[in-house]
């Protein structure tokens, strides 16, 4: 093999040296010991050491075991003169740490469930498809996975899919970092219009232009195993999306209408639904009253109010959850089933079979010791329960109002006979979500002569009670909080009023006098209103006053509705202004 000439400088000796043939080397030497390293590589990199990891057999050992002949093999390859006898020894390097782990491997574990390692259940074929998968989710935040956990397939950055990709994930990631409970999508021609709901609040967010949004739509169906074509239909499936190792199942729905396709995305909503009934909100005593009215008679009507959005669905879930299957037979109608609760057989409601009071009936000729009806819209529904109610079975009913009076009006109208509907009556149960202070951020202060009257404390008498502020002193530097990201507010729970109905009450509302009704029971039973219940919380720190004064703020009034000179409505209780200032982090747990 010759040189090029300007290699020899005449007078350098190094330079006559290095020409010498003893240590040229053809170019097909060096790629075929590099070929062999990187099998080696792979193998133990992906397998060995992660089985080692898994099953707990000293990995940190074993992960020094095979660097050390790894590199071994490696300077053996390049050290020895003579290649033939160097590219031997380098395999022979590479396959003793490999079998003499999967040796020790196999006696460890002998006699368990685990499969019995060998160099003939390695596919070195599907590990280079692993690798190329897993460059191809490089690009990619979010990992979404099929229902055998198995991750989908996410198109390489330049795929000219990645934009639909990366648009879908720009709407996942925004509400998760918003500690969104929901996302929803509403389609049209100009794009999409998104909002999300954080601690039951919703917030408006920048909207999908053009094609994308519908292409986006469409992704994210398919990976719910929805028909992407189907706009019209209702359909529900449910995706577990991966984000730094954490597992979120995404639950998606999609309803079709006159102006388009709407998309509904819940965050673990089966979580959201199996908050047990001690911890929904509700203070040691309204538990202990609603579970002894309902333990000491268990018969007749118990209505559960709250407004849409406002956790009802939770709240009734939460009531079903605290009968024993084993000694009830619960049974529920619901206009669209939303999770199973464990001893409770679900029957959703079939629009195409009968009305919904046919049905109800149905299951109420079959003998169930509780029934939740998930309202009484339909006719004759409402008189399905007072006949039920007299004899044997207990009825939880969803009203969709939070206001004791309003839910009471509405049962006497439904039913029709005010004597009727009043003798099955047995207790309202209603909420309202109201969103917690973050533990790390709140800044305590004393309230004002105002504030003390409505939380009922004495004049003069010195407290301590809690604001949202949503700003830590780092460095005597204010800052967003880091925990609730500057909101001032983590998470939320509901305020509850729980109101049994006595035989006087039910006799005042057999008259048809419903606020009479109201008013005797709570004078009977000495129960906190809705807004008693509220204050309470900013009393023990919970809420702030101006989260009170949000929930119970009076609906906007129509445009022109009210004329000049009218009498406004009842105001929520107005706290004093009190300026925000930021505090030390506490160090508290997050809520």
């Amino acid at each position: 093999m010759n040189l090029p000439t300007a290699f020899f400088i005449p007078g350098c000796s190094i330079l006559a040296e290095a020409t010498s043939p003893a240590i040229l080397m053809s170019i097909a030497k060096p790629i075929v010991t590099f070929a062999t390293f990187v099998p080696y590589a792979v193998l133990v990199s992906t397998k060995l050491e992660k089985d080692a990891a898994y099953f707990n057999l000293k990995p940190q050992k074993w992960a020094a075991i095979f660097l050390a002949f790894g590199t071994a093999g490696v300077l053996a390859a390049l050290l020895i003169p003579t290649w033939f006898a160097g590219f031997p020894l380098m395999i022979a390097l590479y396959a003793v740490p490999c079998t003499w782990y999967m040796k020790f491997r196999n006696q460890a574990l002998k006699g368990t469930k685990a499969k019995p390692l060998t160099f003939l259940d390695i596919d070195f074929g599907k590990m280079a498809a692993d690798r190329k998968a897993k460059n191809a989710q490089a690009g990619a935040t979010l990992r979404f996975q099929k229902k055998d956990r198995s991750e989908q397939a996410a198109p390489d950055r330049k795929d000219p899919a990645f934009e639909v990709y990366a648009g879908l994930e720009a709407v996942l990631l925004g509400a998760l970092d918003a500690r969104a409970t929901r996302v929803e999508i509403a389609l049209s021609k100009q794009g999409a219009q998104i909002q999300q709901v954080v601690d039951s609040m919703r917030f408006k967010r920048d909207p999908i232009a053009g094609e994308l949004a519908t292409r986006v739509v469409d992704l994210l169906k398919g990976f719910a195993e929805l028909d992407p074509a189907e706009r019209r239909k209702f359909q529900r499936g449910t995706v577990p999306i991966v984000r730094d190792g954490t597992r979120i199942v995404l639950t998606v729905t999609s309803v079709g209408s006159m102006q388009g396709e709407s998309i509904r995305v819940d965050f673990e909503r089966e979580k959201q639904l199996s908050i047990p009934l001690a911890k929904i909100g509700m203070g040691e005593q309204q538990l202990k009253l609603l579970v002894d009215t309902i333990t000491a008679d268990p018969r007749g009507t118990v209505l559960v109010g709250a407004r849409p959005g406002q956790g009802l669905t939770t709240l009734t879930y939460a009531l079903l959850g605290r009968h024993d299957s084993l000694t009830s037979n619960i049974k529920t109608l619901e206009r669209r089933f939303e999770r199973v609760v464990e001893g409770v057989e679900h029957t959703d409601f079939d629009a195409a079979k009968s009305d919904f009071g046919t049905q109800l009936q149905s299951i109420v000729r079959r003998g169930p010791d509780v029934v939740f009806a998930a309202d009484v819209a339909d006719a004759g529904s409402s008189k399905v329960l007072c006949a039920a109610g007299a004899r044997s079975t207990l009825f939880y009913v969803g009203m969709p109002s939070d206001s004791v009076p309003d839910i009471l009006a509405a049962w006497l109208k439904s039913v029709g006979d005010p004597k009727a509907a009043a003798d099955a009556l047995r207790m309202v149960v209603t909420q309202r979500l109201v969103r917690k202070l973050c533990l790390t951020c709140r800044a305590p202060y004393t309230p004002n002569p105002a504030e003390q009257k409505m939380l009922g404390i004495a004049a003069g008498k010195p407290v301590q009670i809690y604001k949202q502020s949503g700003k830590v002193l780092i460095k005597d530097q204010p800052v967003d909080c880091p925990t609730c990201k500057g909101v001032g507010f983590l998470g939320c729970c509901a305020v509850v009023e729980a109101l049994p109905l006595d035989a006087e009450s039910r006799a005042v509302l057999a008259t048809g006098d419903v606020k009479g009704a109201y008013m005797q029971a709570r004078r009977t039973f000495k129960c906190p209103s809705l807004q008693d219940a509220a204050l309470l919380k900013v009393r023990s720190g919970e809420t702030s006053f101006d989260e009170v004064k949000r929930i119970f703020a009076p609906p906007p009034a129509p445009a022109g509705a009210a004329p000049a000179g009218a009498a406004k409505p009842a105001a929520a209780p107005t706290p004093g202004a009190v300026a925000t200032t930021p505090v030390k982090p506490t160090g508290q747990k997050k809520q």
